[in-house]
């Protein structure tokens, strides 16, 4: 339970920090650069999760090489 409201309550609040910028002015070039830094944030965020959501942590199962390399 402890570990689940963790990485819902940082799912939300990385994903209201990029929706919060989601929307400038064409010609605000400084809002824009905003909004990309936190997409990539994101974006890379889940994909933290997400990789190590899938690999086992190691020392208890049997590993391949392929689990190695990130």
């Amino acid at each position: 339970m402890i570990l689940m409201k963790t990485l819902e309550t940082g799912l939300h609040e990385q994903f209201e920090q990029t929706m919060s910028r989601k929307k400038f002015k064409a010609d605000d070039e400084e809002a824009g650069r905003e909004y990309i830094e936190a997409y990539v944030k994101y974006i890379h965020y889940v994909e933290r999760l997400y990789e190590a959501a899938k690999i086992s942590a190691p020392g208890h199962f049997p590993e391949t090489a392929a689990e190695h390399t990130h």
